[in-house]
């Protein structure tokens, strides 16, 4: 065993892994596409995505599976313990000698951004929702498909598309979306957006949609009322959520029990997520800090890796990792 590290995490927009010393200093990346085995074209090429990354990092930083003292990997789709299952399957395969590991739903990448210890509630906003909660005693719950509303940014791309169809059919109200959404994907008027975006010969790349995510955050900053609507009624379901992930350790936010925010959305240049977020939480529990994460997901990952690997966590080393410094084009989705 050395004092390498391995961390890993995987979401519907990109994979991304690093190999760490004990101190947290990066010496391998990789990158890859979608890990989700449920969002992927098939969950082989999910795995592809997941055991390519990890692959890119070690070679990078020079060592193989089994010279790690640790790993820790965190996907979005580990939502069943099947799911848990299959990839400690397809680790086992893909990366032999991988020794002390674990899996887990992409959520609970974010615990130790806000706690030290890893207790508490995390909420990530980016492509999609994930919510996760440990408990002192070690239980833990994630969101998973317990999630019934469009949350994140496909959410928002996709209810302001939704809105601007409405108010070009005389069915919703007028909003400064419009303009903004024709000039972004370069046509005339609705009819053609929703053609272009719709119809079966599309030219369009896939996900074309999510372009309009910082679009529909930046309308909202400005007071559209129905942009900050769409941002509301997300607000509104993430902490409805909160509560329900968190009693399923026996939990409520709480000091004792506190929630961190990360993910693209919550974190973007455009603060009106975060804010409205963070008021919609703090209004249904009004003793519990909320923090929002200085760091990437993966940065959360390095951490767990460490501990898992019996580093003792502090708040130097945690800040040695969340300045973590990467290419431009690493993290970006």
């Amino acid at each position: 065993m050395t004092d390498r590290f391995l961390a890993l995490d995987a979401g519907n927009s990109k994979t991304v892994a690093v190999v760490v010393d004990a101190a947290g200093t990066v010496l391998g990346r990789g990158r890859g596409g979608r890990g989700d085995i449920y969002n992927a074209a098939s969950p082989d090429e999910a795995a592809a995505a997941v055991i390519g990354s990890a692959r890119a990092a070690l070679d990078e930083a020079g060592v193989g599976a089994a010279d790690l003292a640790a790993s820790a990997f965190r996907i979005a789709g580990v939502d069943w313990p099947e799911d848990t299952g299959w990839w400690q399957r397809r680790l086992a395969s893909d990366l032999p000698g991988l020794g002390r590991h674990s899996v887990a739903n992409d959520g609970f990448a974010t615990l130790r951004l806000g706690a030290l210890d890893g207790v508490g509630l995390a909420v990530t906003v980016g492509t999609g929702p994930a919510l996760a909660a440990r408990s002192r005693d070690g239980r833990e719950a994630c969101s998973g498909w317990w999630v019934f509303d469009n949350l994140g940014g496909w959410g928002l791309a996709e209810e302001a598309i939704r809105a601007v169809c409405l108010a070009w059919m005389g069915l919703g109200d007028p909003t400064a979306l419009t303009g903004r959404l024709l000039g972004l994907f370069d046509v005339a008027d609705p009819y053609e957006l929703r053609h272009t975006l719709t119809r079966r010969f599309r030219e369009r790349p896939p996900h074309e949609e999510l372009r309009a995510t910082r679009t529909v955050l930046e309308v909202a900053g400005a007071g559209d009322p129905v942009a900050l609507r769409l941002v509301e009624d997300q607000a509104r379901a993430f902490a409805g959520y909160a509560g329900w992930v968190a009693g399923q350790v026996g939990a409520v936010p709480s000091p004792e029990f506190p929630v961190v925010l990360n993910g693209s959305v919550v974190t973007s240049e455009h603060p009106v997520f975060r804010t409205v977020l963070t008021a919609a939480l703090t209004a249904r529990f009004p003793d519990c800090p909320v923090t929002v994460a200085t760091a990437p997901p993966l940065a959360g990952c390095v951490l767990d890796a460490l501990a898992e690997g019996g580093v003792a966590l502090t708040p130097g080393l945690r800040g040695q990792v969340a300045g973590a410094t990467h290419p431009s084009d690493f993290l970006g989705t």
